[in-house]
């Protein structure tokens, strides 16, 4: 009833439609009489009077004193609640992304708790073990899913031929023997003319 009157009404800012819902409350809701009461004190099987009961008569009606909640134990009550299987790795997958648990769960199927607005806050139960937080894997820079390669490894452009050093180096060697060789040769003929 409220949302058809409102629509009439072209509400422009959310502080207009907060005040003239209280308004609504207050002047209308609170005051006329309720069936759901009338049909609760009927199963009951108490005496309603003709005229019925509002809300504001039921509230002033009860006199115990109001019980607040821990705010953990309402907090609970509106988390999601599911099952993972523990992987070899001691992880969790929880929406696309991987938690760590404990190394003793390897194998073992856990209870998990969110809050689905703030998924990154995991609570992991298993009978026998401590509620705890699971926090996402973080992946370190030593372990790379693509390491580099070592420099010796790696793809490079070759500054020289090793193979044509390799040769040059053998050339020269031969050449110097060779020059050895015939200077050493120039030298016995000179003794052998010489004797």
């Amino acid at each position: 009833m409220f949302n058809r009157e409102a629509k009439l009404k072209n509400i422009k800012t959310l502080e207009e439609l907060n005040r003239l819902w209280a308004v609504f409350l207050d002047a209308y809701y609170h005051q006329k009489p309720h069936e759901g009461i009338s049909e609760y004190y009927e199963s009951l099987g108490a005496a309603v009077p003709e005229s019925g009961i509002t809300p504001l008569q039921e509230w002033n009606r009860d006199s115990r004193p109001l019980t607040y909640l821990d705010v953990s134990v309402v907090s609970e009550a509106f988390l999601h609640h599911e099952t993972r299987k523990v992987d070899k790795g001691a992880c969790i997958s929880v929406r696309g992304r991987k938690y760590e648990t404990k190394p003793a769960l390897i194998g073992y199927k856990v209870e998990i708790s969110y809050d689905p607005a703030a998924p990154e806050t995991i609570t992991v139960s298993y009978p026998g073990y401590e509620p705890f937080t699971a926090q996402p894997v973080r992946i370190g820079e030593f372990c790379d899913k693509n390491p580099t390669l070592p420099a010796a490894m790696q793809e490079q452009t070759p500054t020289t031929s090793r193979f044509l050093d390799a040769l040059e180096k053998k050339h020269s060697e031969s050449t110097r023997q060779m020059a050895d060789a015939i200077s050493f040769a120039s030298y016995r003929k000179e003794v052998d003319d010489h004797v």
